[in-house]
């Protein structure tokens, strides 16, 4: 039920179903369908609205002059509200595009429904500077990333924020995709990750990187 998948998501916390249901079925909101490699907004487009993730994945990127592309985030989770922060800025198109990785469904909000004062639209608001928040953290963390001096310290950055209980990272990205996260080629990434593996850093699995010794991997940084 769509109203489940809603209620995930950090924007329309502290709502009833009943709140919810009436939000969706206002004409600010508007349930689209994007195709596998389509765009949900393009570089430079004018922000008109805001979107959640219903189901699907979609990835934040930017692609420079030259042709080569950066992915500044990948998003699988339902739930996850995704280009916020342009709708709050005047006359800025966006400097990202926001494509999907596979067929997705998201809920699009005009900007026209952040602008009002009801009861709803200002719980909305508070709980956008929860979100706004959040991605504030997230971007620091990048900054720690492409601040290293060394493709290796990038990895070892990259690694030690993923990390989970079972000393394991989940991979989301392939490794096309890692290369462009950390701001570096494919070959450069792969020749450094089997440089560590055989040195007893890490292990490389099909999906995940297992890490082999915690202590060094943190003296790289």
């Amino acid at each position: 039920m769509l109203t489940d998948i809603i209620k995930k998501s950090t924007l329309f916390k502290r709502f009833t179903d009943k709140e919810i249901g009436e939000i969706l079925d206002s004409r600010y909101c508007n349930i689209l369908k994007i195709d596998k490699n389509s765009y949900v907004f393009q570089q430079e487009d004018e922000p008109t609205s805001m979107f959640v993730l219903i189901d699907g994945s979609v990835q934040v990127e930017k692609t420079d002059v030259n042709g080569k592309r950066t992915i500044v985030n990948i998003f699988t989770d339902s739930g996850t509200v995704f280009g916020e922060v342009y709708l709050y800025l005047s006359d800025h198109p966006y400097d990202y595009g926001c494509l999907a990785r596979k067929q997705s469904t998201i809920l699009s909000i005009d900007k026209e429904f952040f602008e009002g004062d009801s009861n709803t639209q200002k719980q909305i608001v508070q709980n956008m500077l929860e979100i706004l928040s959040e991605k504030a953290f997230h971007l620091n963390q990048k900054l720690l990333i492409m601040g290293s001096f060394t493709l290796k310290q990038k990895i070892a950055n990259y690694l030690l924020q993923k990390l989970n209980e079972s000393k394991e990272v989940n991979l989301i990205y392939n490794r096309e995709e890692l290369a462009d996260y950390l701001g570096t080629t494919r070959p450069s990434l792969s020749r450094e990750l089997s440089n560590m593996e055989r040195s007893g850093l890490l292990k490389l699995n099909r999906n995940s990187i297992e890490i082999i010794d915690l202590e060094e991997l943190k003296n790289i940084i």
